[in-house]
């Protein structure tokens, strides 16, 4: 009897091990491991909430309630990073944070920052009517719009940071003021701007040095590289909004026909500015969006509602122009001298031409290659170098149209413009018009604008003229 209640007592023990072993194991599979891989997104997103992490590496968590909410909040963060985007990562971080305990307390009022960036205004051109005209299609007109946008943004190193309906606030982040500021200490620059400081820079100068110490960009290394990366960014934008299939259908559309029987063409302006600008949170509790406000910001949107007094579809202020290289700066155009709203300061402007009525041909991937087209597009932004603005058929195409002795009718008019010879000035500024007679608009649009502005004072320059003039569009 005392040895059946020993082997008795001994199977019970084992039996007690073995359904504990096995409990255990259960709940650690089915609820500490996935509560565990839950922990760890979260401390993941809160650490670095713009990295694309890859979820699938986790252990999975089986098909149970468990698993559910751990891919709830995969989906939750990553809605996150689409809704904040690249200026709303700190209030991912800060909300997100699990150390110390965090907190129960919902605070997206961060205070803001002040951070660098090269920042890109553009629009929908024609907004109204094809709001009036597509009624209800016209959320899958613009959608058609940004996904193109968005897309070469940010393959081309840009973040979108505001979608508002028609228009776009792009992105290309250099960094915040603290981690910056061993570049506003001296040193040599980055490298020389080409050509030298005219007056109006030097003057432009000046009235920075009496502001609150700004940084250098010149000095940035690099940033000649994403520089260049954003204008094409920008010009591949123009480019696929005329070779998108889905954006060409619209060409076809009756309700789009003007009145004389013209066909819609979708078209954009861009506006290309560099400077700071506040990082931050703006709104309240209920309502909050991630944004930068800056006069930085505000120039960009100038330089796009410009492109229509100019007639060209981008415009680039000296402050981005100087970042950029010297290849890809030789590609583009100096059209004005002009002071904005709130400044005196003169300032050259610039474009880079682009003739749209064409017939861009169909993106194909090399032939014997594995990789698709967007693979090979990647990898072509991935690897940019500036021969790129020779080579590029895009951008090779784009500009057709601008060819030397244009670029020479043009820059003579200019100069006598500028210089006060206004009946000089008229005449090369009627030819280089002249020459571009192909073009979207039947002629040269800055050549135009600035005739227009001639004919204003009888072709006569003012003797108070100063070689700059303000820009009446805001």
């Amino acid at each position: 009897q005392s040895q059946a209640s020993i082997h008795l007592l001994v199977f019970v023990l084992f039996m007690l091990v073995l359904l504990s072993t096995q409990f255990t194991g259960d709940a650690q599979r089915l609820v500490l491991a996935p509560i565990e891989n839950m922990m760890a997104i979260v401390s993941m997103v809160a650490e670095d909430p713009l990295e694309d992490f890859d979820f699938k590496s986790l252990p999975k968590s089986g098909d149970y309630e468990t698993h559910v909410v751990q891919i709830a909040i995969e989906k939750i963060t990553a809605i996150l990073r689409v809704g904040f985007g690249v200026a709303g990562a700190e209030i991912i971080s800060s909300n997100m944070a699990v150390e110390g305990g965090g907190s129960a307390v919902l605070n997206p009022m961060i205070p803001g920052k002040r951070v660098y960036s090269l920042f890109g205004f553009c629009d929908i051109l024609s907004f109204d009517k094809c709001t009036e005209m597509l009624e209800d299609e016209i959320m899958t007109f613009v959608n058609s719009i940004a996904r193109i946008v968005h897309g070469e943004v940010s393959r081309w190193g840009g973040t979108c940071n505001k979608n508002l309906g028609n228009a776009f606030l792009m992105v290309w982040r250099i960094g915040d003021e603290k981690a910056l500021s061993e570049y506003n200490r001296g040193g040599v620059r980055r490298r020389a701007s080409s050509g030298s400081f005219s007056g109006h820079e030097a003057m432009a100068t000046n009235v920075k040095a009496s502001r609150r110490s700004e940084i250098d960009l010149n000095r940035i290394p690099g940033l000649d590289v994403l520089a260049d990366k954003a204008l094409v960014g920008f010009l591949k934008v123009i480019v696929e909004i005329n070779r998108d299939i889905q954006l060409l259908s619209y060409r076809d559309d009756e309700r789009l026909l003007s009145d004389n029987g013209k066909v819609f063409t979708p078209r954009m302006g861009f506006g290309l500015h560099a400077g700071w600008a506040i990082e931050g949170a703006v709104g309240s509790l209920q309502k909050v969006d991630a944004t930068y406000l800056s006069p930085h910001v505000n120039m960009a949107a100038r330089m796009e509602a410009a492109t229509r007094q100019f007639g060209v579809s981008t415009l680039i202020t000296r402050n981005f122009f100087k970042l950029m290289s010297p290849e890809a700066q030789v590609q583009c155009r100096k059209i004005d001298v002009v002071t904005v709203k709130g400044s005196n300061v003169p300032m050259p402007i610039y474009t880079y031409d682009t003739f749209q009525s064409q017939v861009f041909p169909e993106l194909r991937a090399p032939k014997f290659s594995m990789l698709n087209v967007q693979d090979v597009l990647n990898m072509q932004a991935e690897s940019y170098e500036s021969s790129m603005w020779m080579t590029d058929p895009d951008l090779t195409q784009l500009r057709c149209l601008a060819t030397p002795r244009f670029k020479c009718a043009f820059e003579k008019g200019l100069d006598d413009y500028l210089g006060g010879r206004w009946s000089d000035a008229r005449e090369s500024l009627e030819k280089a018009d002249h020459m571009m007679a192909s073009n979207d608009i039947g002629g040269d649009g800055p050549s135009r604008a600035i005739l227009k502005y001639m004919k204003s004072y009888d072709w006569d320059c003012p003797s108070d003229w100063k070689g700059h003039r303000p820009l009446t569009s805001k």
